[in-house]
């Protein structure tokens, strides 16, 4: 079944606040022998043991290009180094130098500020595009 998916900048403005996502490189979705799909069922399984909450995303959204799900996960902890959900987090994935414990699985933390200026972005991004479109096709209407 159909599933929408929210990009991570998305989700980032709707919290208001920092949010946190792992990326599985070469990630294939509908192939079961892949390795990286094993890694994400096995981070999944691991998140749902812990009872940290998680969701499929998208990555950050880029305006006109259309993508395909890369495997990408929400997941619902505070950025903040002194919550204790979020180290339990961060000791499974990275070491103490921050360098990925499991190889093919990418730890990322995208700010609320990046979020917004990425939104600001697409939204001079579309205002262009109207205006190109406007320009272009305004003698042609008559």
């Amino acid at each position: 079944m159909p599933q929408l998916l929210q990009h991570i900048d998305a989700i980032a403005r709707e919290k208001g606040r920092d949010v946190l996502f792992v990326h599985f490189e070469n990630y294939e979705h509908n192939n079961a022998e892949a390795e990286s799909y094993h890694l994400r069922q096995n981070l999944m399984e691991w998140l749902q043991q812990k009872q940290i909450t998680f969701t499929p995303c998208m990555g950050i959204e880029q305006p006109g290009v259309i993508e395909s799900y890369s495997g990408d996960l929400y997941i619902d902890v505070p950025f903040d180094e002194v919550d204790s959900t979020y180290q339990i987090l961060s000791d499974h994935l990275e070491d103490t130098e921050g360098e990925m414990k499991i190889p093919g699985v990418l730890f990322f933390v995208l700010s609320l500020e990046t979020a917004l200026e990425i939104e600001a972005d697409r939204e001079d991004f579309l205002n262009c595009e109207l205006n190109h479109d406007e320009d272009e096709f305004s003698g042609r209407l008559n």
